[in-house]
C-alpha cells in the first residue's frame, strides 16, 4: 500500500473512531482525538507494513534436479582437489575433458575419423595450449579464469 493511501485510511479511522466516542459517549472532543490518535497509528502502521506481507503468486523456479546438483558439487570437489594435487587433474579430470574433446571433434564431419588427441588435426583445432592441457603428462589445472576459457573453448568447436 502506497504511503498517501495509508495515511488517508489512517486520518479516517481516526476521524471514525473521535465521531464515535464523541457521539457514544460523550467525550470532550480534545479527548476524543487523543482517544482516536493511537487507532489511526495503528492503522498508518498496519498500511505501511501490508505490502511486506502480500502474497507473491509468481511461480517458483524450478529446482535443479538431483543430478545436476550432484554432477556440479562432485565437479566442484574434483576441480578443488586438483588444484592441490596434479596427479588428480591428471587422473580425475584431464582424461574427462580428454573424452570430452575427441566426442567434441568427432561431430565435426572435417574430423569424424580422428582415434584420439594425438592427431596433428586434433592439435590444429584445438589449439596449442588446450590441447597440451588435455594430452601433456605433467599438465597441471590453470588458474580458473584460463581454465574457464579453455573449457569455454572447447564447448564451442
Amino acid at each position: 500500500m502506497s504511503v498517501v493511501r495509508a495515511a488517508l485510511l489512517a486520518v479516517l479511522t481516526a476521524v471514525v473512531v473521535a465521531v464515535v466516542v464523541v457521539v457514544a459517549m460523550g467525550t470532550p472532543v480534545s479527548w476524543a482525538i487523543v482517544i482516536s490518535l493511537p487507532a489511526g497509528a495503528a492503522v498508518l502502521l498496519a498500511g505501511l507494513f501490508s505490502g511486506a506481507f502480500d502474497a507473491d503468486w509468481t511461480p517458483e523456479p524450478d529446482r535443479p534436479s538431483s543430478s545436476v546438483c550432484l554432477h556440479a558439487t562432485s565437479l566442484t570437489e574434483r576441480l578443488s582437489q586438483a588444484a592441490a594435487d596434479p596427479y588428480r587433474f591428471t587422473s580425475r579430470v584431464q582424461p574427462r575433458l580428454r573424452r570430452l574433446a575427441v566426442t567434441t571433434l568427432r561431430r565435426d564431419p572435417d574430423t569424424a575419423d580422428i582415434a584420439d588427441l594425438h592427431d596433428p588435426r586434433a592439435r590444429a583445432r584445438l589449439g596449442d595450449d588446450l590441447h597440451r592441457l588435455l594430452t601433456a603428462h605433467d599438465a597441471s589445472l590453470p588458474k580458473p579464469n584460463e581454465f574457464a576459457a579453455l573449457v569455454r573453448r572447447l564447448e564451442e568447436l
